[in-house]
């Protein structure tokens, strides 16, 4: 899929700035997007850990490609002729597929589900999404690059970046915590300990791997095997593994920035329940 060179400029719809790939149209249609017993649907926040999630449950559900779309319904990509929206609404369930929005914009039967569908929220901690977001917005063409480190981390705690405030996402979803459609999973935990966050995930899809297949999904999925194969890939897809690490904030943050943000998060989680690690 080619990406244009021009970097067009950004649109708001309710408050949430999105690019010129998430048009009015097609956050208009999530009001009426179908989901449908059987789905696999994997909501993020953009750079906590999507793509990896995605080949994950991916290869956990068989590795079919026919049923399945690292794009979600709210995209409209240069080159497409039809938004996702339709291309999905086409493709027969069970399907596999994926949504940035927050749980206000999102249709009715992911946020409030009624059918057999199964959702996973991948979660990461906020201080390395926001570097991820960093090197992220200068490599996509379709983002416009912030001027400074300063100003992307100015840009980012006031939410003024593609898809919104961090914390309205996050503590959206989190609402949704003890539904037994969700699944939530922490990027931290997932580089933790690999091997239970994979079984974790096929109890919940309720797939049962054979010693033979969960050593090939840990080792075609690890973070590694990932960046190679994505790097390699000719899609935009090819910028979405970087580090992968969890901590790489320390690298970035002034003392100053890191206690700001600090207080920003305190406040904005306190009482909710979630905590992220941080190191």
């Amino acid at each position: 899929m080619a990406l244009s060179k021009q970097r067009p400029p950004y649109a708001e719809y309710k408050g949430i700035l999105f690019t010129s790939i998430v048009p009015r149209e097609s956050l208009e249609a999530m009001k009426t997007f179908e989901i449908r017993d059987g789905d696999v649907v994997i909501v993020s926040y953009p750079k906590s850990g999507f793509n990896w999630m995605y080949e994950i449950v991916h290869k956990i559900l068989g590795g079919k490609k026919e049923n399945s779309s690292p794009i979600g319904p709210e995209f409209w990509p240069p080159g497409q002729e039809e938004p996702y929206y339709i291309q999905l609404r086409n493709i027969p369930a069970p399907r596999l597929m994926g949504s940035h929005l927050q749980i206000q914009m999102a249709p009715p039967g992911l946020a409030d589900p009624k059918t057999k569908v199964k959702v996973i929220v991948v979660m990461r901690n906020p201080k390395d999404v926001c570097v991820s977001y960093y090197y992220y917005r200068q490599k996509n063409p379709i983002l416009k690059p912030p001027e400074s480190w300063e100003q992307h981390y100015r840009d980012f705690l006031e939410g003024k970046v593609p898809f919104g405030d961090y914390f309205d996402h996050v503590l959206g979803w989190w609402q949704m915590e003890k539904d037994p459609h969700f699944l939530f999973v922490k990027y931290e935990d997932m580089n933790k300990d690999f091997c239970s966050a994979v079984k974790t995930l096929a109890a919940f899809l309720e797939k049962e791997l054979t010693e033979e297949e969960l050593a090939r999904v840990l080792t075609s999925c690890s973070l590694e095997s990932m960046r190679k194969t994505l790097a390699e890939s000719e899609t935009w897809r090819k910028d979405v593994v970087r580090k992968g690490i969890v901590g790489d904030w320390k690298n970035h943050f002034s003392a100053e920035e890191s206690e700001k943000f600090d207080e920003k998060y305190r406040k904005r989680m306190e009482g909710s329940g979630l905590e992220f690690e941080f190191e």
